[in-house]
């Protein structure tokens, strides 16, 4: 999976250890954000969100999109609380959700007060729906054929506001720009939770060294030199300074006001690679399998039917793997490689936090350059 449950719960977490930036747009908004934080850690709620806007008319903000609340805005207030409407796209694992965190990643702008929101609601609200992707389940076969898309599949979607009634006390800004764009920077969230998504990342990047090894491992080709250093090479050290990278971030946290936050220096680096590390890994593990996919029986039933099972049996075999081993390991690689579940994945990882010019922005801010320039100026110094 790439946003699982624990993604959001940095989010709040974060939010609830910087309550001071909510408060801001008054005390009541602060206590709104620590009480739902406390309500999601004892009652273990789901909580995803929808923070990026459809993509309409990305050259104009939310108030000059073609027609009012195409992003989610506020179309009345009422003593309870205010009604929303509009739409929010790319809500990752919203069908899996018991609440949903609605807000802006993407800086709003003067004028846009009337969408300059952040709340919770419950994914059961009256008037709110859920429009999801096709899932990848629906054309799996077994698992044995499709072990990741008929297991793993969160589930994008696309959640349209009706005139959703969203209490006071689910609100934490209300009509505050300033405080949308801050939310997520001033307080220890981006970093946060961006660590979660690297922690996670690692943990596949050593999958996939593993299904590496084991695809060489089937056919007998682990001892060989060459296929060791590109293991070494392509694989392992990717693996490995990824993973220094994530300890970095954990172990030299920055302190601010009471609050420990990942160094984001090394959690932007760690998702400047990303994307890259992705796309290199993927392509690896393609190499190593070379042509085995296209030779793979179309499903699991051909070892179980009397008229194909011996022939599976004979030359679908390994090395070192009886035939159904080993097509069950190619079935899994594929299926994280090659499939749609597979392509979604790729496409996520790329795409998940902002594209890379945005994110090499935030690497760029958050490096010691001054420390680096100081070098420079002391030997510059050191002679004439």
């Amino acid at each position: 999976m790439g946003r699982t449950p624990d993604h959001v719960a940095c989010v709040l977490s974060a939010f609830a250890g910087w309550r001071q930036l909510f408060d801001r747009g008054g005390t009541r908004f602060g206590d709104n954000v620590v009480r739902f934080y406390e309500r999601a850690r004892d009652a273990d709620l789901y909580v995803a969100y929808g923070i990026v806007p459809l993509q309409i008319d990305r050259s104009q903000p939310a108030h000059r999109q073609p027609q009012p609340f195409l992003y989610p805005g506020v179309a009345a207030e009422r003593d309870g609380g205010i009604v929303v409407r509009g739409a929010q796209g790319i809500t990752t694992a919203a069908v899996l959700a018991d609440w949903l965190f609605i807000s802006y990643i993407t800086p709003l702008v003067p004028g846009d007060e009337d969408y300059a929101l952040s709340f919770v609601t419950p994914v059961n609200a009256p008037g709110l729906r859920v429009y999801p992707r096709r899932p990848y389940a629906q054309g799996t076969t077994s698992v044995f054929d499709y072990p990741l898309s008929s297991r793993f599949d969160e589930v994008d979607a696309t959640i349209v506001f009706d005139d959703v009634f969203v209490p006071w006390e689910q609100v934490f800004v209300y009509k505050n720009v300033d405080l949308v764009n801050a939310q997520f920077h001033e307080s220890p969230s981006h970093t946060l939770a961006n660590f979660q998504s690297l922690v996670r990342f690692t943990v596949k990047l050593e999958f996939m060294a593993g299904l590496a090894l084991k695809l060489l491992e089937v056919h007998a080709a682990d001892g060989k030199p060459e296929a060791q250093a590109s293991l070494g090479g392509d694989i392992a050290a990717l693996c490995a300074t990824f993973d220094a990278l994530v300890q970095a971030a954990e172990r030299n946290p920055l302190i601010r006001e009471g609050v420990a936050r990942p160094h984001p220096q090394y959690v932007y680096a760690g998702m400047s690679l990303q994307r890259r590390l992705i796309v290199d890994m993927l392509r690896a593990i393609r190499e190593l399998a070379g042509g085995a996919f296209q030779q793979l029986p179309s499903s699991e039933a051909g070892f179980s039917s009397p008229e194909t099972r011996a022939d599976l049996e004979k030359f679908m075999r390994g090395a070192t793997a009886d035939a159904r081993a080993r097509v069950k390991l190619l079935k899994l690689v594929w299926d994280f490689v090659g499939t749609e579940f597979g392509g979604r994945q790729l496409q996520y990882e790329m795409f998940y936090s902002a594209a890379q010019p945005v994110v090499n922005t935030r690497m760029f801010r958050s490096y010691d350059w001054q420390h680096a320039k100081a070098v420079v100026d002391r030997c510059l110094g050191e002679y004439e």
